[in-house]
């Protein structure tokens, strides 16, 4: 006969119902003789005198486990502030511990989640050390900047599209040298004979259409509001220079970690940094396998069947930063010549189209950096044979380091010959 009955993982436990401005926390003790539990109900602020006063309260109750919702950003104070006590603190996805409807009070949800944590009803999250918590938000946070700078050079191609200035259709790049000239040559009045002779050389052919494109002139208000958008891409640019200098600061006690995970195809170093802020240095002691992991990031395929009939499994939500970032070295990787992740990679786009593939190219890819991580080793692609390629790198200098030592010289009759420098020298022809 099967026992349903739940079993206590942490007799003396706490839920928290965590708020901007107040914090509900319920404790749940249970009893030496098995009787009912105990529970006590308080109401804290959620500011600092209110924090110092429920660690002590949890505290005189000795409670052992605490169980929170991650609700927004408000969860990382409390949190912190438990840790710091020795008291095991345990973040919930809220989906996953969700109250019953009809009983939605901040009450309610304290006890409810102090249930949970008792007897072990919760999955906690990940939640990273302290430094890889602040790695973390400066990386998030340069995103947001880049994704700013954007949107801002989407503003000026607008701008000048709209005044009939149509660089875009000639230069690949409006932001690259040459299209800054032409661009800083239009807010400053420049003549454009002026502004196309300070082009580079690269660009000589595109003179012609170029200056077409110049025909028609900025007005002032299209004038004004380009320089206020490029002065506003400069200072972006800048914060993004100077958050990768913290950002790299912060990442060079896990520099050799960052060097495997650049080993990757499709993987620079802004990327490995983001990567290693969202994951950690050792995801093996976290998740176990990479397959965990991978469903953590929300890139698995979800699970939905019903009457023996598999219906859509889309992925779930997960981290989205990171799966952000993976789909964009998942871009770059299945643009990689010559690796398995190309071919992964275009095999998937012909059965299931272009999107789907890149989801499971990076899904392919979160695997391939749990693996590296787990075994401090660099990527080596499958399909590549690395000897080959070393010698068509390297074959012109060590040809010329042979001929500068007089080991590879040119006989009279046109053919080559390998000199050892030995004691008794040795010619070896080269056919």
């Amino acid at each position: 006969m099967m026992n349903d009955a739940l079993c206590v993982v942490h007799p003396r436990a706490a839920g928290l119902d965590v708020h901007k401005g107040h914090i509900t926390a319920t404790v749940r003790l249970c009893t030496q003789t098995g009787g009912e539990p105990q529970g006590e109900t308080r109401t804290f602020s959620a500011l600092a005198s209110g924090l110092a006063a429920l660690v002590a309260w949890l505290t005189g109750h000795r409670v052992e486990a605490v169980a929170m919702e991650a609700t927004g950003v408000y969860w990382h104070t409390p949190w912190q502030a438990l840790t710091d006590a020795g008291i095991q603190a345990e973040l919930l996805n809220a989906q996953q511990v969700k109250q019953l409807r009809g009983r939605k009070t901040d009450v309610e949800d304290s006890r409810w989640l102090a249930r949970v944590c008792q007897f072990g009803l919760g999955r906690p999250s990940f939640v990273p050390s302290q430094p890889f918590r602040d790695l973390r938000t400066l990386s998030r946070h340069r995103r947001t900047l880049v994704a700013r700078r954007s949107q801002v050079r989407n503003q000026v191609q607008k701008v000048i599209d709209r005044a009939g200035v149509r660089i875009g259709a000639v230069l690949t790049d409006i932001f690259g040298s040459n299209g800054r000239r032409i661009l800083d040559g239009l807010v400053g009045r420049l003549p454009h004979a002026d502004i196309l002779a300070s082009l580079s050389g690269h660009v000589r052919r595109k003179l012609a259409p170029l200056g077409d494109a110049l025909g028609l002139e900025l007005r002032e208000p299209e004038r004004l509001l380009l320089a206020d958008l490029l002065s506003e891409h400069d200072t972006l640019s800048r914060r993004i220079q100077d958050f990768d200098r913290h950002i790299d600061q912060a990442i060079a006690p896990w520099a050799e970690q960052c060097r495997l995970l650049e080993t990757l195809p499709g993987i620079d170093h802004t990327g490995a940094c983001a990567i290693l802020s969202e994951v950690g240095p050792d995801p093996a002691a976290v998740f176990g396998n990479g397959h965990r992991l991978a469903a953590w990031a929300g890139l698995c395929p979800g699970n939905n069947e019903s009457a023996g009939k598999r219906r859509s499994g889309r992925i779930r939500r997960g981290n989205r930063t990171l799966r952000a970032v993976l789909v964009e070295c998942a871009h770059a990787a299945a643009r990689t010549h010559k690796c398995q992740f190309q071919a992964h990679h275009q095999r998937l786009t012909r059965k299931r189209g272009y999107k789907r593939a890149v989801i499971a190219t990076a899904h392919k890819l979160l695997r391939c950096i749990f693996a590296l991580l787990r075994n401090g080793t660099p990527y080596r692609d499958p399909a590549t044979d690395y000897e080959a390629l070393l010698v068509q790198r390297n074959a012109s200098r060590w040809l010329r380091k042979l001929q500068e030592f007089d080991i590879l010289v040119h006989n009279d009759d046109g053919t080559l010959s390998l000199r050892w420098p030995s004691r008794q020298a040795r010619t070896v022809p080269v056919h």
